[in-house]
This record gives C-alpha cells, sequence and structure tokens, in this order.
C-alpha cells in the first residue's frame, strides 16, 4: 500500500459574529468611536462580554509615508493533488502572468478623515509560506477491492486525468515523488485494464443511486457524498446534487449535516456542472428555511446564514447575471429581516458578509479579479484563472490600494449617503439598518475582498502572505476585516489538518494583534470576539493547541472571562467520513462491524486479568538466559514486521497462556474498524484444527459464513492460537491452513507451546511454506520464536503486590515476601508463575503455628496437593452458601460433605484425568452429548445425576 497526500482546504471565508456597527473604512476615527460606543450601549452581548481590563482607545496618528519591513516571499512549492475533498470552498484560484518580485509594498489606509494613517506593524508570526494543509489517502494496490469513499474519489480522480499524467510523465518539471510514480504505475495498469477502470467508474455512480434510495441519510453516508461529489460526471454529480436539494426541503426539522452537505457540494461542483438555476434554487430554499426559523435559539439561524453566506460567495465566482431574479427572490431582504431582533453579533457579520457577496453576483468577474484588475502590477490587466491556487501578495495589496481609493472617491460623490449611516449608528439604531439604508446596492466595500483574498492565501498555505495582508492591508483598520481575520486564524487554530505549530502560531498571532497592535480592536467588539474565540480553542482536543489558549487567556488576564452563550462550529464543514457504509453497500458487503464490536466487547470483558506482570524472554532455547528482552516489545515489533509466524515457548506454568490472553486484550482494546482483528484460537478445543481453523473458531463466534468469506478475502487477522501442545498435533498448522497463500486468509500467527513437548528438531512445525507453495521450502525469515524466561525477584514481588488487594487477608505483601525468601529453595520454585499462585494460596496454611521456617521443606507436590484441597474446599462452601439448589442436589451435598467432600472431589478429578489418557491418547478436550454418550464412559463423569455433576462443577478442571 502507497500513502498519498491529498490537499484539503483550510475552511469557508470567515465568519465571526457581526460586529457592533462598524462604518466604511473611510469612516473619522472620532465617529467610529462614538458609534461604537452607542451601538455597546444598545447591544447586551457586548455588556455582558466586554472585555474586563479593556478601554476605547486613540490612535496617535504617523506618517503615512512609513513603509512596512517585510520579508522576502519564500513560497514553498505545492504539488496538485490527485483528488480534492469536498469539503470547504475557495474563492476562484488565480495566477499572475507577470511574476513580481518581491519588493517592500506601501500600505495604502483608507480613512478619509485622517491624513496622517498610523505606520503598518511588523507581527511576523508566520515565518514562511508552506505547502498547503493534506489529508493523507491510502491508493489500494491495483486489483485489490476499494475499501473507503476517499479511496474511491482518488482512484476517479486519477483516472480523470489518466491521459495527461501518462503523457506528462517524462515531463522534467512534473512532480517526481514516490507517490506520484506510484500513481502513475496505477494509471498505466488501469489503462490496460479497460473492465477495471470502467468498474471503478461504475461504482461511484451506484453511490448515488444508493443514497436517492436511502430514506434516512445519516452525517457519515452525507459526508461520504460529498467526498464524492466533485469527482463525479455532470450527471451524476447534478443528479447528486438534485437528491441532496430534495433532502433539505423535505426535512420538516433543520438537519445541519444535509444543509452543510449541499452547501459543500456546490461549493465543490466539477466544472460546468452548476447552472444559475441550480443556485437561485437553493438561495430561495435557504432564505424561506430562514424566515420560517424561529429566532429564540441562535443555533440554526447561525448554521442558516452561514450557508446563505458561502451560497452567495459561489454565486459571485460563478458569474450569476441574472440579478432581476436574485432580486426577486429577495434572499439577503430575508436574511436581514429574519436577523435584525436579533443580539447576536456574529449573526450580524453574516449578514455584512452576504451582503457584500451578493455585491459581486451581477459582475462579470469574480471578487479577485477585480482586486487583481486594480493592479498595475498585472501586465495589460490580465488576469489568468488557474486549478493552482497561488495569489501574488503584492499584486493583491497594490489591488487593493487602488479599489480603497476608487470606493473612496466614491464615498466623497455620495458624502450625504455616507453621513446619513454616521446618523443612524449615533443615534442608536442597530448595525442592520445602518447597512440597509447607508450601504445600499452598488456599495462594494474592499474588507470583503481582502477576507477573501486571506482565505485563498491560507488554503495555499501561504501563511507569510497572510501575515503580511493583515498588516498591510489598506483596510485592516475596518473593524469587519479585522472580525473576518480573526475567524479565519480561529479556524486554523481548531483544524486538525494543520500542524500543531501552525495551530499555535495562529493562536499567537490573535495575541500579538491583541496586545500590540494599537490599530487593531479599536472597535471594542473585536477584542471581545477574539477573547471567545481563544476561550473556545481552549476547550478543543489537542492538548499542546489547548495550553497555548490557556497560556494566552493568562497573559492577558483574561481567564475568567465570560464566553458567548452559544459557541458557533469552529470547523464549518462536515467531518471527513469516518466509515464508507453506502460503499458497503453497492459492494454487497455483509455488515461486519457491529459484530467484531460485540466480540471486542465480550473479549474485553472476559479479557481482564486481576493479576498480569509482563514477561520477559530470550531469543531461542539455545540463547543466554541473561540476554533477556520484554516479550510484549518484542510482539509488536513481529506483529509491524513482514514476518509471519512466532513462535512463543515456556516451561509449564511460565506463562504462555497469560500472556496470549493479555495480547488479545491490548490488541481488542487498540483495535479499530480497519485495523487487523486479533482472534484467540485454544487449540485444544478445535476439532480437526489442522483443516479450516480460522473458520471453525469464527463459526463458534456466531459469524455467518458471507462474513467469514468477507473477512477471509479482505481483512487480515493476527491469529494467538494457545496450546499446541495440549491438542497432540503433530503437523504445521500454518501450512495445513494455507494462510497467507492466494486467496487464504491473510494472518499473523502467534503460538504457543510447552518446551518439553517438542524435539530437537521443531522447527518443521511451525516455520512458513515458501514463496509459491513449495512445501519443501521452509521460509525461516517468515520465522521468529521467544523463550518466556522464569520469573525475576522483582517480578514475584511485583505480582505479590497486586495479588495481596485482590481479597481481604492478614498478611501483607512484606510477610509473603519474607516466607518466600525463608523457606529454603522456595524462591526458586516459584520463579514459576503458575506455582508461584499455587504458593501464595498455600503458604498461610503450610507456615501456620511454625516457628522455624528453614525447617519447612516444600516440594511441587505439596503445592499441588494443597492447591487442590484449598480449592475444593472452596468450592465445597460456595455450595453450601448457593440457596438456588433444587432439594435432590441439597440432599446429595450433605451425603458428599458427609463422606468427606474434598476426598471424593479429588477422587473424581483423578479419575477423570486417567480416563482421559485412556480413552482419548491424551487430548483434554471431551466432547460429551446426553443423549448418544449416555452408556459411554463420558457419562461417568459428565453425566445429569446429582453427584456427578456437583463434582464436576467444584473440580478444577477447564
Amino acid at each position: 500500500m502507497t500513502k498519498t497526500i491529498i490537499s484539503l482546504p483550510s475552511g469557508p471565508p470567515p465568519r465571526p459574529a457581526a460586529h457592533q456597527g462598524q462604518l466604511n473604512a473611510g469612516q473619522n476615527d472620532d465617529n467610529q468611536s462614538v458609534s461604537s460606543k452607542k451601538f455597546l450601549k444598545k447591544n447586551k452581548f457586548f455588556n455582558f462580554f466586554r472585555p474586563s481590563n479593556s478601554k476605547p482607545k486613540t490612535t496617535n496618528s504617523q506618517s503615512a509615508s512609513s513603509k512596512p519591513i517585510v520579508k522576502n516571499d519564500s513560497t514553498a512549492s505545492t504539488t496538485e493533488s490527485a483528488h480534492r475533498p469536498s469539503t470547504v470552498s475557495s474563492p476562484k484560484s488565480v495566477d499572475i502572468d507577470h511574476v513580481v518580485s518581491s519588493t517592500t509594498v506601501k500600505s495604502t489606509l483608507s480613512n478619509v478623515c485622517s491624513p496622517s494613517p498610523p505606520t503598518i506593524p511588523r507581527l511576523d508570526v508566520f515565518p514562511q509560506n508552506i505547502k498547503a494543509p493534506t489529508v493523507r489517502i491510502t491508493l489500494p494496490k491495483f486489483g485489490s477491492r476499494i475499501e473507503t469513499t476517499p479511496q474511491l474519489a482518488l482512484c476517479i480522480s486519477l483516472l480523470s486525468k489518466a491521459g495527461d499524467a501518462v503523457d506528462q510523465q517524462n515531463d522534467a518539471f512534473q512532480d517526481t515523488s514516490p507517490d506520484t510514480a506510484v500513481h502513475l504505475n496505477w494509471i498505466k495498469a488501469m489503462k490496460k485494464d479497460p473492465t477495471e477502470h470502467k468498474r471503478t467508474i461504475w461504482l461511484g455512480n451506484c453511490m448515488v443511486d444508493e443514497f436517492a434510495r436511502d430514506a434516512f441519510k445519516d452525517s457519515i453516508e452525507i459526508a461520504e457524498m460529498v467526498h464524492i461529489g466533485p469527482v463525479l460526471d455532470k450527471e451524476h454529480y447534478r443528479g447528486l446534487l438534485s437528491c441532496m436539494i430534495a433532502a433539505f426541503e423535505h426535512s420538516i426539522i433543520l438537519n445541519v449535516d444535509i444543509l452543510q452537505g449541499l452547501v459543500q457540494l456546490v461549493q465543490s461542483a466539477p466544472p460546468n456542472s452548476l447552472l444559475s438555476d441550480d443556485l437561485v434554487k437553493i438561495l430561495s430554499l435557504l432564505r424561506v428555511r430562514l424566515q420560517g426559523t424561529h429566532q429564540q435559539s441562535s443555533v440554526h439561524p447561525y448554521h442558516l446564514t452561514l450557508a446563505v453566506s458561502r451560497l452567495l460567495d459561489v454565486m459571485a465566482d460563478h458569474k450569476v447575471q441574472d440579478l432581476n431574479r436574485v432580486q426577486d427572490h429577495e434572499p439577503l431582504s430575508g436574511l436581514l429581516s429574519g436577523l435584525k431582533g436579533n443580539s447576536e453579533p456574529y449573526l450580524m457579520y453574516q449578514a455584512c458578509y452576504a451582503f457584500q457577496a451578493l455585491q459581486y453576483v451581477p459582475d462579470d468577474e469574480t471578487v479577485l479579479q477585480a482586486v487583481l484588475r486594480h493592479s498595475t502590477r498585472v501586465v495589460d490587466g490580465l488576469v489568468k484563472v488557474s486549478a493552482v491556487v497561488k495569489l501574488d501578495l503584492s499584486s493583491v495589496l497594490d489591488g487593493l490600494g487602488q479599489l480603497q481609493r476608487i470606493l473612496e472617491r466614491t464615498v466623497a460623490v455620495a458624502g450625504t449617503v455616507y453621513e446619513g449611516a454616521c446618523t443612524l449608528m449615533e443615534s442608536g439604531r442597530g448595525i442592520l439598518d445602518s447597512l440597509k439604508e447607508g450601504y445600499g446596492p452598488g456599495k462594494k466595500r474592499p474588507w470583503y475582498a481582502a477576507v477573501r483574498a486571506a482565505n485563498v492565501l491560507a488554503q495555499a498555505g501561504q501563511l507569510q502572505d497572510l501575515n503580511r495582508l493583515i498588516c498591510e492591508a489598506p483596510c485592516r483598520r475596518d473593524p469587519l476585516f479585522q472580525w473576518g481575520i480573526c475567524q479565519l486564524l480561529g479556524e486554523i487554530a481548531s483544524d486538525d489538518i494543520w500542524d500543531k505549530v501552525i495551530r499555535q502560531q495562529a493562536i499567537d498571532l490573535l495575541g500579538e494583534l491583541y496586545k500590540h497592535d494599537s490599530e487593531w480592536g479599536q472597535d471594542e467588539s473585536v477584542k471581545t470576539w477574539m477573547l471567545n474565540i481563544i476561550k473556545q480553542l481552549g476547550a478543543v482536543s489537542d492538548q499542546a493547541v489547548c495550553e497555548s489558549a490557556h497560556r494566552l487567556l493568562r497573559d492577558l488576564k483574561q481567564e475568567q472571562a465570560p464566553t458567548a452563550g452559544f459557541s458557533y462550529p469552529m470547523t464549518n464543514r462536515l467531518a471527513p467520513p469516518t466509515s464508507s457504509p453506502i460503499l458497503a453497500r453497492v459492494h454487497k458487503i455483509p455488515p461486519l462491524d457491529y459484530d467484531l464490536h460485540q466480540l471486542q466487547l465480550l473479549q474485553l470483558k472476559q479479557g481482564q486479568q486481576r493479576v498480569y506482570i509482563p514477561p520477559m524472554a530470550k531469543s531461542s532455547l539455545k540463547a543466554k538466559d541473561d540476554d533477556l528482552f520484554a516479550l510484549m516489545e518484542k510482539t509488536q515489533e513481529f506483529l509491524a514486521s513482514e514476518r509471519q509466524v512466532m513462535l512463543v515457548l515456556g516451561d509449564s506454568g511460565a506463562g504462555k497462556s497469560t500472556f496470549n490472553r493479555h495480547l488479545e486484550y491490548r490488541l481488542w482494546a487498540d483495535y479499530k474498524p480497519g485495523n487487523p482483528i486479533p482472534l484467540f484460537i485454544n487449540i485444544p478445543a478445535i476439532y480437526q484444527p489442522d483443516q479450516d481453523m480460522v473458520a471453525k473458531q469464527l463459526r463458534f463466534h456466531a459469524f455467518s459464513d458471507a462474513q467469514i468469506e468477507e473477512i477471509k478475502l479482505h481483512h487480515q487477522l493476527i491469529l494467538i492460537c494457545d496450546g499446541y501442545d495440549e491438542s497432540q498435533q503433530l503437523v504445521n498448522l500454518h501450512r495445513t491452513n494455507s494462510l497467507n497463500q492466494p486467496g487464504q486468509w491473510n494472518t499473523k500467527m502467534i503460538i504457543s507451546c510447552r518446551t518439553q513437548f517438542l524435539g530437537p528438531d521443531y522447527h518443521s512445525r511451525f516455520v512458513p511454506q515458501g514463496e509459491g507453495g513449495h512445501y519443501d521450502r521452509a521460509a525461516f525469515h517468515l520465522f521468529q520464536e521467544a523463550v518466556i524466561a522464569p520469573f525475576s525477584k522483582a517480578q514475584i514481588e511485583n505480582y505479590v503486590e497486586q495479588y495481596v488487594p485482590l481479597e481481604p487477608r492478614t498478611w501483607k505483601t512484606n510477610d509473603y515476601m519474607d516466607r518466600l525468601t525463608t523457606i529454603p529453595n522456595l524462591l526458586d520454585l516459584v520463579r514459576n508463575p503458575f506455582l508461584l499462585s499455587l504458593a501464595l494460596e498455600a503458604l498461610p496454611g503450610v507456615t501456620e503455628g511454625k516457628q522455624d521456617l528453614s525447617a519447612i521443606k516444600i516440594t511441587r507436590v505439596q503445592l499441588y496437593d494443597t492447591f487442590v484441597n484449598h480449592w475444593l474446599d472452596v468450592n465445597k462452601r460456595r455450595l453450601e452458601r448457593n440457596n438456588a439448589l433444587s432439594m435432590d442436589d441439597r440432599d446429595m451435598l450433605n451425603q458428599l460433605v458427609t463422606d468427606g467432600f474434598t476426598s471424593l472431589g479429588l477422587d473424581y478429578s483423578t479419575r477423570l484425568a486417567l480416563a482421559i489418557f485412556e480413552q482419548q491418547n491424551g487430548s483434554p478436550v471431551v466432547k460429551y452429548s446426553p443423549i448418544s454418550d449416555r452408556n459411554t464412559w463420558r457419562a461417568e463423569f459428565f453425566g445429569p445425576q446429582p453427584e456427578v455433576r456437583l463434582l464436576r462443577e467444584s473440580s478444577p478442571l477447564t
């Protein structure tokens, strides 16, 4: 398998809360300050959430000729991905034909009434441009099944580029990374197999049909289709879009997942697949749903308003020119009306943003094209639209400056409108009334263009350029620009697609703007919003990012600052699909995840061990006894290697089964869907394990034949085979079960065996067969072994420390260790874990009333006898306390106790053990049928008689 890097956009245009009545970037500072104060009095949100130490600031004007000190651009090269997941949108990409050398750019500030703007600050938090953020998708091997929807999307994307990719592979400018070479080889193989090529495309198309048939569409299925949508052909994309529109339109209760999925599907539409009518239809649906949404809660209005803003961005970029139709639907009018009485500022910001997006809908160019058209750095005003997201920052800043000056002249002509807006704000009327009356049709504002450019830079990984844009944008004093940038930085810091260092740098930049930028946050709402964002970042799952946010709050002395009642979602896109249920249905894969989950829960419940000491081991029987390693670590290395079989040897009672059970528990505890499946097999319990052993064990766990076939062909298993010696096997189970052969089980086998069972030439029973199925060619490079070592004194003491608290005891750890070390030869005897457990049970009785411990002699036989007697005595008391016994069972128990329950139980176990060796050649597993075996030797030990049943249930045999 190979990994491929897929580019993922950083997020939609910033969507913070609305600010408190900011005016145009050319507004007079004094007017801005006065209007801010009056809006704060009106807006309860800002009265309640005002920073505890914030005060209105005044800015000392400095020379307008001051130039910023900036670093040279060092844009990291980016590689166009094979497939871009449809998560968030971006403005249309713009590439400039004219390459401009990195120079110092003079910022043009836009305060009409401030002739001497302050010096642009230097905040070099993002030190360099980087590659765009990426997610990793595993490219399946040619001919293997495509397991996940992201894999399928990648494959279809590669097929759509097959011609160019193969024809241009010798181009000196092509990417020559290992992933690219793998892609080219995969594409070549697909071109030679038209059937496989068609099937791959067919899978994507079938997913659309399957999604349409599904009445209930959950978040994972929606995320699947959003992921596959951008690589579909026009016919099937439009079918998917229609299905998503219908699902949204017919949902009685707002389904936020469908809403986000619909917008993301529109944002990531394949070329020439969207029509203007589609966008107008969707906008109308959003408007109607927003108007019918109860405004008491901010959650649904926020998501709907955000969706409107994002859709208008797409409409602007797709050059929807039929403005009359848009005005007929009055989407923005409905939006503003619905939010007019809402005090939540982030909803107001959405209204401002949507209004600005609408100004570009009837244009014949996108917002970024408009900016670059005004740049003197673009030769002949030529703007080239490219698939590569790459902006020349100097051209962007120059274009924003030119656009700023044009808008300033517009403001000078329409001064009465501007003054009217100021009067409205100062008279206490809300921001929305001011926007509707003061910023009428055609009133474009540069902050919107600057925010769009900022998002494109972030999406492309041009973070150093983003840093410069924040510092040098002509509209940087505009509170709405500041709101948008704060939101963008919050999204970067919260999104785990970015590197952890980048996320922390985003928080650092928020802190620098808050503390050291005299222009940033003159509008008090901006600083309030910054604190809200930082506090939300203090609750993210990543510990380093969370600590950075809390550290900044402590530095700002704002740890106790209140936050908004509604925490808006920092990431406004659907999470990537965690599974692929639609693709699984198309593949007709039998449901497996639930049954595996149930098996996982069962094994975790049964696999907990009250006492466990990690065993040490050596590499072979001939290895030195002091050359030891941790067995678990060596096993993990085996699982990560190319080897297929690991043999675990040990004396009787050395802890082989205990280790195997603990390994199974660890693997199930770490298991996630798609991981290798751990499967514990007690070999003696399998009938004829030399044939079909794995399927027999899965059937024992109630898996169907279809599920077993699915696991066999498409999943890897970790087989933990316990008790090879107890099963009296003499064959190589790996070979006889055809493990790791073409079309057979894909496995890693860990198999345990008692050392005494083996002869000198034991490797042939465990080493896998050679390549090509040659039984006479042992593949020793696929085999390894480990021999469990006896316990050390430290391990014995650790065991005792875990053993003592299990039950109420009069003895403590020191009491046990004192007896173990004082009684001659006992410490050497209990280096065997099983004998240690027997000794701990027996020691109190053996040493009771004896003063001279050094005179006590204890053998293995004595430990076994003491343990068995103790076991039977405990079970006798258990039965005596059992009030659920029937009258017949109670009478029989009384007779057994009278005749000596312990001696009778010992006699039963001895006779059963002897019969097993005589009747079954030592095979320890007895199968008993009450009907067919009632006249056989088995009935003597497993029959229904009360005497037999009570003695069997009390026996120390499993």
